[in-house]
């Protein structure tokens, strides 16, 4: 990883979606996939030890949801670091509530892989990410 890079937390339950997205966002410039996590406790636990740049969050997960999980993220380490959703939920409710804990952005899992990369680069940029029909 080079000074210029931005560092990657993925947090997913399913292994092949995490490989995926890591796929997609190494291919880009700048970007790095520095941890992964299954879980929301294992997500805080790689969280404190990396402090990523961002992270990217599944909601629907055992044990601590993503919303429960970003809620900490949001105000720890020296700096804010930066959250978002990628999630296979399409209610706007659920956008909301990830906004209201904290996250930066709402990107459901049926977008193409541009819109997850776009949305990294948003984040990155201190701008608000995702789709339009989710922005707060």
């Amino acid at each position: 990883m080079t000074s210029e890079d931005h560092s990657i937390l993925l947090v997913d339950d399913h292994a092949v979606v995490r490989e995926g997205y890591r796929a997609v966002l190494q291919k880009q410039p700048g970007l790095r996939v520095v941890a992964e996590a299954a879980d929301g406790a294992e997500a805080y636990r790689l969280f404190k030890a990396m402090q990523p740049d961002l992270v990217i969050m599944d909601l629907t997960m055992p044990g601590i949801s993503g919303i429960e999980a970003i809620r900490p993220h949001s105000t720890m380490g020296p700096q804010r670091q930066e959250s978002w959703v990628f999630t296979m939920h399409q209610n706007a409710a659920f956008a909301v509530q990830a906004i209201r804990a904290g996250a930066r952005g709402y990107v459901t899992k049926t977008s193409p892989p541009e819109t997850l990369v776009r949305a990294a680069m948003d984040i990155l940029a201190g701008r608000i990410a995702g789709q339009p029909r989710y922005r707060p």
